[in-house]
């Protein structure tokens, strides 16, 4: 029997209209939101701020004062919703409907880099590339977020890539185009920061499956 796997657009649109509920009730996420609101008022106030994989704006929801966010999200469904929430008045909100792989950021140009729930698709070279753009966006102390699923420890992370590439290779499409879930390791999360230049990394939550990271330029 084959693996059912879904283009990536196409699967978060399928998603979008029960996205919020589905997070909040069924998986019980109003905690990590929570730590997520926290984390981006121990920033201060960030004016300029990148979202990447923003989705329906759970994480845009949790900001709380004047900002002007840029959101990236390659799912045309997850936009609509995220447009129309009444979210801190003194936001200013500009969405981009494209992978962020594909989007040119500005460099030194942002405070907060934010991203949940969004970054557990893709290889560890890919994430190098992301991560690499990410860092050339913030200006000097600026912070990168994440928060999202964490695998147990290197075999297991070597496993899931491994699995992942024979059904990308069976299915002849470029990894992180469809939705097949391959979360690093933690400690490979921190040492691929590490190795792009970040100055200060900490986990400020761990949970069983997932982890919130801080970086700081």
């Amino acid at each position: 029997m084959g693996v059912e796997v879904e283009n990536m657009d196409e699967h978060f649109d399928k998603c979008a209209s029960d996205y919020d509920r589905h997070f909040y009730e069924d998986l019980g996420m109003c905690e990590f939101y929570d730590e997520i609101e926290r984390q981006i008022t121990s920033c201060g106030e960030p004016k300029n701020i990148l979202v990447l994989g923003c989705g329906t704006g759970l994480e845009i929801e949790r900001i709380k004062h004047s900002a002007e966010v840029t959101a990236i999200d390659i799912s045309p469904g997850m936009l609509e919703k995220l447009k129309k929430k009444e979210l801190y008045p003194k936001i200013t909100l500009n969405t981009i409907c494209n992978s962020y792989f594909d989007v040119q950021f500005a460099e030194n140009h942002f405070d907060l880099v934010l991203s949940t729930y969004s970054l557990h698709h893709f290889t560890l070279q890919q994430k190098m590339q992301l991560y690499k753009k990410i860092y050339d966006s913030l200006r000097v102390n600026g912070y990168f977020i994440n928060g999202d699923t964490v695998c147990k420890d290197k075999e297991t992370e070597a496993f899931l890539l491994n699995n992942a590439k024979e059904i990308y290779e069976k299915k002849q499409v470029p990894f992180g185009s469809i939705h097949v879930d391959v979360p690093l390791a933690l400690d490979t999360e921190v040492t691929l920061l590490s190795d792009i230049g970040f100055k200060s990394i900490t986990v400020e939550r761990r949970w069983n499956k997932a982890a919130l990271i801080k970086a700081v330029k």
